[in-house]
């Protein structure tokens, strides 16, 4: 039985995973979508650097974390940027009127 200072990573983990699964399957409007998506990615993080802690490759997991916060910020400013252009033609941001964008 390992100790609750163990298991305390990967319950958070999976705790910002399903908070992001819930606010993806739940919220309709396009920037709430983002920051779900957002938060499950700080959770498969997490869920790395504790593998890495938990199979003494914490270098390896270290550099996979940085790679991926690199991919998380250059694709978080590309999708911010398409949100301000949805928001500029629908100020309400609803996912079920990006069809109406379609050229």
């Amino acid at each position: 039985m390992a100790p609750i200072t163990e298991l305390l990573p990967l319950g958070l983990a999976l705790v910002l995973l399903a908070l992001g699964l819930f606010c993806l399957l739940t919220r309709r409007r396009l920037i709430k979508q983002v920051i779900g998506l957002s938060v499950m990615l700080q959770g498969a993080l997490l869920i790395l650097v504790d593998a890495g802690q938990a199979t003494d490759q914490m270098p390896l997991a270290q550099g996979m974390v940085v790679s991926a916060l690199l991919v998380e910020t250059v694709g978080l400013a590309i999708v911010l940027a398409l949100v301000v252009n949805v928001y500029r033609y629908h100020p309400e941001g609803l996912i079920d009127d990006l069809d109406l964008l379609k050229g």
